[in-house]
């Protein structure tokens, strides 16, 4: 899975509204322009690096880019999930605080922090118990933290750099669009 930092990366890369695959360039003024000329060498390896994680041999699809994103959240979603249901010590799905404490007493006082915030803001109706629906609840904000809507549409938009009009990025394409902004500038 590619990194959730090289996701971030991306997205802030990728601030483009107006680089379309029918566009013979990427035109000054541009956040996408602006990204690559900033760094053109690590856009490209970003770039590669998420085309050989998610797409096939004909390059990067739609469908990768969904897979990265779904991937990305599915990630996020577990890792919260997975720090409450270590704090179920009786199995039960739910999360009392008694568990909580028990739990507490053997992390540090850092984690004890981390673990009392994160308990206060999944416990959602206050009942001093985090159920097994708002552990659910509470890893799904974690996985549209990771990865909002707002950043996977803006993965999807990287789509706009197919040259040939495909529909599959490679990274002969993102070279191409590189290129092309370098000549221009």
């Amino acid at each position: 899975m590619v990194k959730l930092m090289a996701v971030v990366m991306l997205v802030a890369l990728v601030m483009a509204q107006g680089v379309l695959a029918q566009e013979p360039a990427v035109t000054s003024g541009d956040p996408l322009a602006e990204a690559i000329t900033r760094n053109p060498d690590r856009f490209a390896a970003q770039m590669v690096d998420l085309v050989a994680g998610f797409g096939g041999p004909d390059g990067l699809t739609l469908a990768g880019v969904e897979d990265h994103i779904a991937l990305e959240r599915a990630g996020a979603r577990a890792s919260a999930m997975r720090r409450f249901l270590a704090m179920d010590l009786n199995g039960d799905g739910d999360v009392a605080r008694a568990e909580l404490a028990k739990a507490q007493a053997a992390a540090s006082a850092s984690a004890r922090g981390r673990m009392e915030r994160g308990f206060l803001a999944a416990d959602a109706d206050g009942s001093g118990t985090v159920e097994a629906a708002e552990i659910a609840a509470d890893g799904q904000g974690a996985a549209l933290r990771a990865l909002d809507d707002g950043e996977a549409d803006l993965l999807r938009s990287l789509m706009r750099l197919d040259g040939d009009g495909d529909g599959a990025l490679t990274p002969r394409e993102v070279q191409a669009a590189v290129l092309r902004l370098d000549q221009e500038g």
